[in-house]
């Protein structure tokens, strides 16, 4: 009986084997069958719509969808047309209630949350974006930086206009007791984009760590989808041992369903938490926690409704932060050696200069010309939260000026220093004294921060 059914194992296997060899057999037939010329055109349609699914980092393949761009853009619209709106009979001089100031900073959040997720699937989710993607070999996390920033250069620009205003209708009527009510409500909009804005970094903190994990793993890949300077990957039976789904997921843009993204615990292969990235970026959550809670405070009410025309000038301080923000999205896309870099470099510098440098003692002496007191004796009379205030906001653009001058000065004249960097590096390693490339690489990117 153990010899029959043996026996009968046996011929099912053959049988099986042999039905497969059919089949394959009959696939390469009907794959080296002549093709019909009417199918041709829908092949290559079909060909078309493969290409427009690019690989992005961990070979994920995304595929493009641009109809999932129109409801993200229809919120963005209906949020800042609602904000607008609910501020259309107003007269200049009128103050912001809480209830319309709690309005303003819901339509603000919902403003610059779907802002973001537009500008995030125009870019993942559209043919001209995948283009856009696969040109300068963008990683999810890169993407997520670009889209950071477009939106804080949107921000800048909404608080350019609203000071603008401001000062337009405050300054020339009187310099502390003239109010408008934009000043109080674009403070509550914004203050939405600060609180927001943390967890926006906050993604693009978990993809670039994703990005080192998949490293760690031998799967990154560029953006096609293969292996990066052309090798394959050495690490891939290494990935082998983990799950498909968390691999997968370490391809897709970070969120919380697909478990990349998490409020306390860490997330999928050690992803680190939101409250450890606080933790760990004190000094940014601290500097967009306090803009966005006691800034909004002290303008709609601590100063009482006074000083409406020195707020209006604070508001137009962001007139450089587009230009910082493109200088960034320019070294992302790898193109600091253009002269598109250079020429933003240059206007970055002097509006910065001009809004943050030198804005704040012209507003110092705005103030000593309206009362009508020598410089300094004007400034010594001011309350002691302001002269606090005008420290706190003065010294660090003098800091961060000073690191953009920097900057510059190692971008005009790279050929100098860099000849100078090679004697001496010649010299240290006659020494055994040189540092090591990837040493000299970091010291360059904190001077150039």
């Amino acid at each position: 009986i153990v010899y029959a059914k043996k026996k009968r194992n046996s011929q099912e296997k053959n049988n099986d084997a042999t039905s497969n060899l059919e089949q394959r057999l009959i696939g390469h037939r009907q794959l080296f069958r002549p093709i019909p010329t009417a199918n041709v055109k829908n092949r290559r349609v079909g060909g078309a719509r493969r290409r427009n699914r690019i690989a992005m980092s961990g070979g994920g393949a995304i595929k493009t969808d641009p109809r999932g761009c129109i409801f993200p853009l229809l919120y963005s619209l209906g949020s800042f047309g609602l904000a607008c709106a609910s501020l259309w009979e107003l007269k200049p001089s009128d103050r912001i209630t809480v209830q319309r100031g709690a309005l303003l900073i819901s339509l603000g959040f919902v403003y610059f949350v779907a802002l973001t997720e537009f500008l995030n699937k125009l870019i993942l989710r559209t043919t001209v974006g995948l283009s856009f993607v696969k040109k300068y070999r963008l990683r999810i996390s890169d993407v997520l930086d670009i889209t950071n920033k477009i939106v804080s250069a949107v921000q800048a620009t909404f608080s350019c206009v609203a000071g603008f205003i401001v000062c337009r209708w405050s300054c020339p009527l009187n310099f502390l007791q003239a109010s408008h009510f934009l000043s109080e409500s674009y403070a509550w909009f914004a203050a939405s984009y600060f609180f927001y804005d943390i967890w926006s970094m906050y993604k693009v903190y978990a993809a670039e760590a994703s990005n080192r994990i998949m490293t760690t793993l031998g799967l990154a890949a560029t953006n096609n989808g293969a292996a990066r300077n052309g090798k394959p990957s050495t690490g891939a039976a290494d990935a082998l041992d983990q799950k498909p789904s968390e691999v997968q997921a370490l391809s897709d843009i970070p969120s919380i369903s697909n478990g990349t993204l998490s409020i306390l615990s860490a997330g999928k292969m050690g992803i680190p938490s939101f409250v450890r990235y606080m933790i760990s970026h004190k000094l940014m959550v601290f500097h967009h926690l306090f803009i966005g809670s006691y800034g909004l405070v002290v303008i709609a009410y601590l100063r009482g409704g006074l000083g409406d025309c020195v707020f209006s000038f604070m508001y137009m301080m962001e007139l450089s932060t587009p230009f910082v923000s493109f200088r960034g999205i320019l070294s992302t896309m790898g193109l600091k050696d253009s002269k598109m870099y250079v020429i933003n470099g240059l206007v970055m510098l002097f509006t910065f200069f001009w809004c943050r440098v030198f804005l704040m003692p012209y507003v110092c002496y705005y103030y000593s010309q309206v009362v009508n007191l020598p410089f300094f004796e004007a400034i010594w009379r001011l309350p002691r939260g302001c002269k606090i205030s005008i420290l706190a906001l003065f010294l660090p653009q003098l800091y961060w000026f000073r690191l953009m001058l920097r900057g510059a000065i190692k971008v005009f004249f790279k050929n100098k220093i860099s000849a100078g960097n090679n004697a001496v590096a010649n010299g240290a390693a006659t020494n055994g004294t040189g540092l090591k490339p990837s040493q000299s690489k970091d010291s360059e990117i904190r001077s150039l921060m």
